[in-house]
């Protein structure tokens, strides 16, 4: 095994709400499924042995079958997911599948993040013990009262949107949600490297790209689509 190897989870058990009908996961993005591309980033990667994948229970095996065909040897591991996303991440990781010193959390609605942006997370999380991809805000942020009056313009300086994968030494992450756990409520967290940041640990941020981009909205799609059409996707089967 790669002495720097990463188990790759992804979180899927989120019900698509802002999505409309149908699991978005599954839809059709250039002849395969937003599901299959986003573990494709991977799955031919020589330092990513295994994949866990943490969806709700009735989802597991039709999921297992799904990515079957895509693995090229890869192992894979389909555990039960959680209510919220840090729930599917944490039971991905007392899970005992990971086997790995390292774990890297993709967003499974990312299907077209770079190379690069994989690499550097990866480099990063071996340097610092963790990281996460980052962009700069590139727009002008307004700060509403409750009644939708502009109160404010926010500084944008040092902020950035944060990105997956997000990558950590295993050991590391899994520490830090048993500690923030045991400090209480976990409604806060958002990602994974939040997790880390609220119980002391150091998060680099590595180099994104606003080509990985998150499906969220039908229109997700349609972008994504058009996209990949043009050659510019991050891994053309």
């Amino acid at each position: 095994m790669n002495r720097h190897a990463f188990t790759v989870i992804l979180p899927a058990a989120g019900r698509s709400h802002r999505f409309g009908s149908g699991d978005k996961l599954l839809a059709d993005l250039a002849g395969t499924s937003v599901l299959r591309r986003a573990a494709q980033l991977f799955t031919r990667r020589n330092d990513v042995p295994a994949i866990v994948v943490a969806t709700s229970v009735d989802r597991i095996e039709s999921y297992r079958r799904h990515l079957e065909p895509v693995l090229h040897g890869k192992s894979l591991v389909v555990v039960s997911g959680g209510q919220a996303r840090w729930e599917s991440v944490y039971f991905a990781l007392i899970n005992g599948a990971i086997r790995t010193d390292y774990v890297a959390v993709h967003d499974a609605a990312r299907p077209l993040t770079p190379p690069g942006v994989i690499d550097a997370a990866f480099a990063g999380a071996v340097e610092y013990g963790a990281a996460v991809p980052v962009i700069p805000e590139p727009t002008t942020l307004k700060r509403l009262n409750g009644r939708q009056m502009v109160e404010a313009t926010v500084d944008r300086t040092g902020l950035y949107q944060a990105q997956t994968p997000q990558c950590f030494r295993t050991l590391l992450l899994r520490a830090a949600f048993e500690k923030l756990r045991a400090l209480g409520p976990m409604a806060s967290v958002t990602d994974d490297a939040q997790v880390v940041e609220l119980t002391g640990g150091r998060v680099i941020g590595s180099t994104g790209s606003p080509r990985n981009m998150k499906i969220t909205a039908g229109e997700d799609l349609s972008l994504a689509r058009a996209w990949i059409g043009l050659g510019i996707s991050g891994n053309e089967p």
